[in-house]
C-alpha cells in the first residue's frame, strides 16, 4: 500500500521530492522478489530517476511560485489506483486514454495561463533534454504494447505526439506541463510488474 498512496501522491502533486518517496516504496517492494522479478521493475525506476532529474532542473530555474502553479496543473487526480487496477487486462487502452485525452486537456488548460517570461529560456532546454529522453521512452512503450507495428508507423505516432514539444509557437511552460503528463504515464505504464506481486512482498 505504500507504493500506492505514494503513487497517488505523485499523481496529484509532482515534485523531486514526490519522487523520492516513490523511489524508495518500489526499492521497499523489489528488494523482497526474486532477481528476475526484481528485474522488470528497473524500468520504473529509470523513469522514476528521469521524471526526477527532470522536475529538479525545473525546480531550480523557477520562483516556488511559477513551480506551484505549474505543479498544479499536473494534477491526474485519482488514475494512479484505477490504472494499477486495469493494467494488465486494458493497458494499451489505458495508455491511449491517458495520452489523448491527457494531453490534449493539459494543453487547452494551460495555453490560457499566464506566466512570468523571466525563465522561459532556461527551462526551453531543461524541455529539450527531456523531450530527447522521453521518444526512447515512448518508442519502448510502443514496442512493449504493439511489437506488430513497423519501425517507421511507430516514429510517425510518436513524432505525432510530440509535435506540441517542438512547435516553436508553444511557451515552454506549456511544454514542460506535457513533458510532466507523459512521465507520469510513462510511469504508470512501467507498473505492470507491480500488479503481480505477492501479497506477502508488499511492505
Amino acid at each position: 500500500m505504500a507504493l500506492e498512496t505514494s503513487l497517488a501522491r505523485l499523481l496529484h502533486r509532482p515534485s523531486a521530492e514526490a519522487l523520492w518517496e516513490l523511489r524508495a516504496a518500489v526499492l521497499d517492494v523489489t528488494d523482497r522478489l526474486t532477481p528476475p522479478a526484481r528485474q522488470q521493475a528497473d524500468r520504473t525506476l529509470e523513469v522514476l530517476s528521469r521524471f526526477h532529474d527532470f522536475l529538479a532542473e525545473l525546480q531550480s530555474k523557477m520562483t516556488a511560485h511559477e513551480y506551484s502553479q505549474l505543479a498544479s496543473q499536473m494534477d491526474m487526480g485519482s488514475i494512479g489506483l484505477l490504472a494499477l487496477q486495469d493494467l494488465v487486462t486494458e493497458r494499451e487502452r489505458l495508455l491511449k486514454k491517458l495520452f489523448l485525452g491527457g494531453l490534449s486537456e493539459g494543453l487547452m488548460v494551460l495555453a490560457t495561463l499566464q506566466y512570468s517570461k523571466a525563465w522561459q529560456t532556461e527551462v526551453a532546454l531543461v524541455n529539450e533534454v527531456a523531450r530527447w529522453w522521453m521518444f526512447e521512452g515512448l518508442w519502448q512503450v510502443s514496442r512493449q504494447l504493439r511489437p506488430e507495428v513497423p519501425a517507421k508507423e511507430r516514429r510517425t505516432q510518436i513524432d505525432a505526439l510530440l509535435a506540441p514539444l517542438g512547435a516553436p509557437d508553444v511557451a515552454p511552460p506549456v511544454k514542460a506541463a506535457v513533458l510532466a503528463r507523459l512521465f507520469q504515464v510513462l510511469l504508470v505504464g512501467s507498473l505492470d510488474w507491480y500488479v503481480a506481486v505477492p501479497s506477502e512482498a508488499e511492505p
